[in-house]
């Protein structure tokens, strides 16, 4: 088999359920990351962080926080960090915000 052919199958062979997802929430306007599991940040300036739909705290000092969500980490640097408010639903990250990486 050729690989074009192999290429071909592999994304024919995408789980179809994601795909079902994304579609009911367009049609629907639904909000994504509520049925999808993906967190949604809003970041204001350089010093405040909103991140909702979050799964819980991996790491946590003044110059960097990781945390866990349904896609990967999200890794924040920065200076003088520090946690304003958090709930089962979303985190508030207050400081001098740097850098902000998502790791798979």
């Amino acid at each position: 088999m050729s690989t074009n052919k192999k290429a071909r199958r592999k994304k024919k062979e995408e789980p179809p359920k994601v795909k079902l997802k994304e579609r009911v929430t367009e049609v629907l306007d639904l909000p994504k990351e509520v049925v999808l599991d993906i967190p949604k940040l809003t970041m204001i300036g350089n010093t405040n962080l909103i991140i909702e739909n979050y799964k819980g705290i991996i790491e946590y000092d003044l110059e960097k926080i990781r945390i866990n969500t349904g896609i990967g980490i999200i890794r924040i640097c920065g200076c003088a960090l520090f946690i304003k408010e958090i709930t089962s639903e979303d985190i508030m990250v207050n400081g001098k915000i740097v850098s902000l990486e998502y790791l798979t």
